[in-house]
């Protein structure tokens, strides 16, 4: 692969999450075929593994927090200068903002991708929505010239088997949460938003997938809401995807979200979204044609719509071949990646 295009990716955490679904998109995709892709990042999940199993040289360096990255800069600046790829592509504030000193250290001011604090040092900016692209530049972050938007994309192999099936909550209809369990996911919101759900559908159910340091707060809240019957909280499970397949409605109660991989998902799964009205979900979800979209922060909003999707069956039918239709049409993994290996060549070549 001597003539390959040397991709160098860094993101500070590989555990569950929409950056490591992309990396691995991308690598899984691009590795070999014009491409020669390598990754340093926390070691954490099935992302490593994976990516090893393809060739992918794979470096873990404990990144996860601010404080242990800025402790292994040095062993970062080595790890550039060894490697000597082409172009670095440093995925997400975090990787990007920290990762610049590493590759200042490293004395190669060239051809990196990279967002947030760190595009103004960038050669290209990429964007995971437009409203991402609006902030860059109304906060005179970045420069239009050096933006471009390229959309998160989904694997439609692992969600093949969940656009296929049906609802298999037999006793009753079941919601969905897929996400960290931290603040800026919202689930503390949908979790309030249950009890007026309940007294329209009592029979109805919601799965939390997912972990994070506000598991034990809102489990607590979904005890002090007497919710313990209906809430199943069941913690990170790597296969998120067959998991869509018994869930009627995805939630997606984002306080903020620059793009919101899971609503991606769950419309590939053929399942309709309720998802707050942030961010690049207001441009994933069509509101009243794919889901619905609500004030973010509003646990009665949401209720009010949860309760109207779940009192029409015929609508989430509907809205379950829209939502396939336009994740094929948007985003598309193939679209996305063509996108990348645009930018990689014109960078890095």
């Amino acid at each position: 692969m001597a003539d390959d295009v040397r991709i160098l990716h860094l993101i500070h955490s590989s555990a569950f999450g929409g950056g490591p679904a992309m990396v691995e998109l991308l690598c899984s995709r691009l590795h070999g075929h014009g491409f020669e892709m390598s990754l340093v990042s926390s070691g954490e999940g099935e992302l490593p593994a994976r990516l090893s199993a393809l060739g992918i040289d794979v470096i873990a360096l404990p990144l996860e927090t601010k404080g242990s990255f800025v402790r292994h800069l040095p062993h970062l600046a080595r790890v550039i200068r060894q490697k000597m790829p082409d172009l670095l592509h440093l995925h997400g504030h975090f990787a990007a903002s920290l990762g610049q000193f590493a590759v200042l250290a490293a004395g190669r001011l060239r051809n990196w991708i990279a967002e947030w604090m760190s595009c103004r040092l960038a050669n290209r900016v990429v964007a995971v929505s437009e409203h991402d692209r609006q902030t860059l530049i109304s906060r005179r972050l970045c420069a239009r010239s050096k933006l471009t938007v390229i959309y998160n994309a989904y694997d439609p192999a692992r969600f093949a088997a969940a656009a296929n099936g049906g609802s298999a909550a037999a006793n009753g209809m079941m919601l969905g949460f897929v996400g960290r369990l931290v603040d800026q996911k919202g689930c503390d919101v949908l979790i309030e938003a249950m009890p007026k759900v309940l007294a329209q559908h009592p029979e109805i159910r919601l799965r939390v997938v997912g972990d994070g340091p506000d598991r034990p707060r809102l489990e607590a809240l979904t005890h002090r809401l007497d919710l313990a019957r209906a809430v199943d909280f069941v913690g990170y499970r790597p296969t998120s995807a067959a998991l869509l397949a018994d869930v009627d409605i995805v939630v997606v109660p984002s306080r903020y979200e620059p793009f919101g991989i899971v609503a991606v998902e769950a419309m590939a799964s053929g399942r309709p979204v309720v998802a707050s009205a942030v961010g690049g979900l207001s441009e994933i979800v069509a509101d009243g044609q794919t889901g619905l979209l609500v004030p973010p922060g509003d646990p009665d909003r949401l209720a009010a719509a949860l309760t109207r999707l779940l009192d029409h069956p015929e609508v989430r039918e509907t809205m379950a071949s829209a939502s396939r239709r336009r994740v094929a049409e948007k985003f598309s993994p193939e679209v996305s990646i063509q996108a990348y290996a645009k930018e990689y060549r014109r960078l890095g070549g």
